[in-house]
C-alpha cells in the first residue's frame, strides 16, 4: 500500500487527525453503498486501524526515533516538544553556538538558514554551520528509523502475499 517508509509515517500522522466517522464521511459512504467494487476499498475503520498499527510499531522503536518522527510529522505542539527534547539531547554537541534552550529549540524548528538566523540571532554563516551540525545529529536517527520501517513494510508485504 505504501511506496516508502516516509509515506507510511505521513499517512499515520495525517489519518490520526480525523475522526473515524463524521457527517461528510457518512454521506460519502451512503453514496458509495451501491458501488460494484466496494469490497476492494478500505473503510475509515481500516484506515484508522492501519494508522494505529504504524503508531504501535513506532512506540516500540528507540526514543530518539520516536522523537524524530514527531518532529517531522507531528502537529505544532508535538513538533515544539520534540524540538525541545532534541535540544536537551544535543545541547553538549551544539554548545559552541551559545544558544539557550529556547533559542536552540527555535533553531531546530527553523526550516531554512534564514529562519534559523532570525530566530536564534546567529549570522547566516553560523546558522548554516548550525544546520549542518544538526543534520549530522539527526541523519543517523532518520536512517535507522526509515531502514527499520522499510524492513517492516517488506516483511508485511511478503506475509500478505
Amino acid at each position: 500500500m505504501f511506496n516508502s517508509p516516509e509515506q507510511a509515517l505521513s499517512f499515520a500522522f495525517r489519518v490520526r487527525q480525523y475522526d473515524v466517522l463524521s457527517v461528510p464521511s457518512a454521506m460519502y459512504n451512503s453514496k458509495q453503498a451501491h458501488s460494484t467494487n466496494r469490497e476492494e476499498r478500505l473503510s475509515q475503520y481500516d484506515l484508522h486501524a492501519q494508522s494505529g498499527l504504524i503508531f504501535s510499531w513506532l512506540s516500540r522503536r528507540p526514543f530518539d526515533e520516536q522523537i524524530y518522527a514527531f518532529l517531522i510529522h507531528g502537529n505544532n505542539v508535538e513538533r515544539r516538544t520534540a524540538a525541545l527534547l532534541f535540544a536537551r539531547q544535543s545541547k553538549a554537541m551544539l554548545k559552541k553556538f551559545g544558544l539557550s534552550n529556547y533559542a536552540l529549540r527555535q533553531a531546530i524548528l527553523g526550516g531554512t538558514v534564514r529562519e534559523v538566523s532570525a530566530d536564534s540571532g546567529l549570522s547566516h554563516y553560523r546558522a548554516w554551520k548550525f544546520r549542518r551540525e544538526l543534520a549530522g545529529f539527526l541523519l543517523p536517527i532518520q536512517d535507522r528509523l526509515m531502514s527499520a520501517m522499510y524492513d517492516e513494510l517488506i516483511d508485511l508485504s511478503h506475509t500478505a502475499s
